[in-house]
């Protein structure tokens, strides 16, 4: 029981650790919305993934472009990559207004004030769930958190995987 108890509070720590407000993530599909790569796509309609994608993986492509990126304390250059249990977040889900969509977003947990959202852009509607292997042009879009209802574009990086 006792075990039990404690697995239960890691997981809702988790959880409480993972999620923004509603609002910072308005905020931050604004200013996707607004940027350059968003509007070459001519992306109509898109929907928000309920589960969280690793902020660590999508951290270590970032350092891959800028080592010199403040990304928290992590050990890039032994980096394989890492096995991921994603986290329900209510609060990025429920700015979606489609269910299944071409282009989807996926947002990681926050970590040191930083978040990271990735777009995908698939040949068919399909519904919010990251796929085990994606090919095609990725975009991520790495935010700060400046406060309870500002956010700020740090870098934009386009990814290609083949």
């Amino acid at each position: 029981m006792k075990g039990l108890f404690v697995i239960l509070f890691l997981n809702v720590s988790a959880i409480l650790y993972a999620q923004e407000s509603v609002v910072i993530y308005k905020e931050a599909m604004n200013v996707i919305e607004n940027s350059a790569q968003f509007k070459n796509l001519g992306v109509e309609k898109y929907t928000m993934s309920l589960h969280t994608i690793s902020y660590k993986n999508q951290a270590h492509a970032f350092w891959l472009i800028d080592p010199f990126l403040q990304l928290g304390d992590y050990d890039f250059e032994n980096h394989l990559g890492e096995f991921y249990q994603s986290i329900e977040n209510e609060s990025f889900a429920s700015l979606r207004k489609k269910r299944r969509s071409k282009v989807v977003f996926f947002v990681t947990e926050t970590d040191t004030n930083l978040f990271i959202i990735e777009l995908l852009h698939f040949k068919r509607k399909r519904k919010a769930k990251y796929p085990r292997f994606y090919q095609g042009k990725s975009y991520s879009f790495l935010f700060k958190k400046e406060s309870d209802t500002n956010v700020k574009l740090i870098r934009i990086i386009e990814l290609t995987n083949n």
